[in-house]
C-alpha cells in the first residue's frame, strides 16, 4: 500500500494585481496554507508528498519568497517531498530550484528527469516540462508497466487533451493524453496545471487521473480550488482513493445583481448581511437605477469594504437613470447651480454614448449632492 498527498499550483510570488489592496494579503496567505498541506501530511502520517509544478509563479522569484517556503519545507523534516518543476517554475539555466538553498534540505528531491524513482511500495515517473511550448504528449516517456511489480504512479504538469469543460479554465498547452492510463498500465497519474480540483476515469470506469488543484484560491472565476488530495493505492490494480482535503484559508463569491430601485438597495444590504463571513467579494450590478438612489448605493459598497478583505464591484451594466426634465429646473437656490443644473441635462438628453452618458450622470450626482449642502 501506498498514501500520499499531492497538490500544486501554489504560485508563490503571484502578484494578484486584479485584487487591489488585498495583493499582498492573498500573497502572503498563500504561503501560510503551505503549513495545512503538509501538517495534513503529518496527520494522514503518509509515506510522502508529491508537488506537481508551478510551486512559484516563475524563476525570478525573490530569495525571499524562497526561504518563506524553505522554512516551511524545514519545519516538516520526517516527510519526504517529491517535486515537479511545472511551466511557470520550469526546468532550465536560470531555474528557481538551482539555487543552492534548496540542496540543503535532505528530504526535498526535485524531479529533474524522467528517469524512475523507487518510494517505498510505489515508483513514481516523472514527466518534466522541458518547453512551455510543446505539442508532444508529456507522458510520453511513462514505460508500459502493466507487467512489472509495485504500485506505478506517473507526475505530470499539463492538460488532458479533449477534457477541459470550460475553455476559459486554461489554454490547451502542454498537452496530456487520458488515454495513456490504459497504454501504460500505471495506477495513478498525478497532474498539476488546472487550479481546480477535478478528477477523470479510465477506460474501465476508474478514476485515476486527478487534478488536486491549488491548494488556496487564486481568483474569482476558479472553481473547487483550495485543496491538497489524500491519494491511497492499496496494491498494484487497485482503484486509488482519492480523498480532497481542505487547504484554502479565503472565501470567495461572485454573484450578478438586479438594481431597480430603493429595494433592490434593501435586498443589496440583505445579501452583503448574508455574506459577512466571506473574505473576497467580487459583485457584478446590473439593470436600471434611479440617480436619486445613486448616493446610497455608494454608501452600502463603501461601508461593505471595511467588511471585506476585497471588494470588487463592476457596474459597466448599471445604467443610472434621470427623471425627464420638469417644466421648472430644481431650484438650488443658486444661480449658477440652476444653470449647471440645466446645462447637464441637456447634455445628457442628446448623448448616446453609454460612456459619456455615465460621466455626465456622474456630474449630476455630485451636483445634487452640492445642492444638498447649498440648502443646508
Amino acid at each position: 500500500m501506498v498514501q500520499f498527498i499531492q497538490t500544486s499550483d501554489w504560485q508563490i510570488g503571484m502578484k494578484g494585481g486584479g485584487l487591489g489592496d488585498a495583493g499582498p494579503i492573498v500573497r502572503e496567505i498563500r504561503i501560510e496554507s503551505i503549513h495545512n498541506v503538509l501538517k495534513s501530511a503529518q496527520e494522514q502520517k503518509v509515506d510522502f508528498v508529491l508537488l506537481c509544478g508551478d510551486i512559484f509563479e516563475h524563476n525570478m522569484i525573490s530569495q525571499e519568497d524562497v526561504k518563506k517556503v524553505v522554512t516551511i519545507f524545514n519545519q516538516y523534516p520526517d516527510i519526504p517531498i517529491y517535486l515537479l518543476p511545472g511551466n511557470h517554475d520550469m526546468l532550465g539555466a536560470d531555474c528557481v530550484y538551482n539555487r543552492p538553498i534548496f540542496q540543503r534540505v535532505n528530504h526535498l528531491t526535485i524531479l529533474r528527469t524522467s528517469d524512475s524513482v523507487k518510494v517505498t511500495d510505489a515508483i513514481l515517473h516523472p514527466c518534466p516540462v522541458l518547453s512551455k511550448f510543446t505539442t508532444q504528449d508529456l507522458t510520453g516517456t511513462i514505460p508500459v508497466v502493466r507487467e512489472v511489480d509495485g504500485i506505478h504512479i506517473g507526475v505530470a504538469h499539463g492538460s488532458l487533451v479533449g477534457k477541459s469543460p470550460v475553455p476559459t479554465w486554461e489554454d490547451v498547452d502542454l498537452p496530456i493524453d487520458p488515454a495513456y492510463i490504459d497504454r501504460t498500465g500505471i495506477d495513478y497519474l498525478a497532474l498539476g496545471h488546472w487550479h481546480s480540483h477535478r478528477t477523470f476515469e479510465d477506460s474501465t470506469g476508474i478514476a485515476r487521473i486527478a487534478y488536486s488543484g491549488t491548494h488556496e484560491q487564486t481568483k474569482y472565476d476558479e472553481d473547487n480550488a483550495g485543496h491538497c488530495l489524500l491519494i491511497q493505492i492499496d496494491g498494484k490494480g487497485d482503484a486509488p482513493k482519492i480523498v480532497p482535503i481542505k487547504t484554502g484559508q479565503l472565501t470567495w463569491v461572485s454573484r450578478e445583481f438586479e438594481m431597480k430601485d430603493s429595494s433592490s438597495l434593501i435586498g443589496l444590504e440583505k445579501y452583503f448581511e448574508s455574506i459577512k463571513g466571506i473574505d473576497m467579494v467580487r459583485l457584478v450590478l446590473y439593470g436600471e437605477l434611479p440617480l436619486e438612489f445613486k448616493e446610497e448605493l455608494e454608501n452600502i459598497l463603501e461601508f461593505q469594504t471595511t467588511i471585506h478583505k476585497n471588494l470588487r464591484v463592476k457596474l459597466d451594466s448599471l445604467n443610472i437613470t434621470v427623471p425627464p426634465q420638469l417644466e421648472a429646473p430644481p431650484d438650488f437656490g443658486d444661480p449658477i447651480l440652476n444653470q449647471t443644473e440645466i446645462h447637464l441635462e441637456q447634455l445628457l438628453a442628446n448623448e448616446i454614448d453609454p460612456r459619456e452618458r455615465r460621466i455626465i450622470i456622474e456630474a449630476l450626482a455630485h451636483l445634487q449632492r452640492l445642492g444638498k449642502e447649498v440648502e443646508v
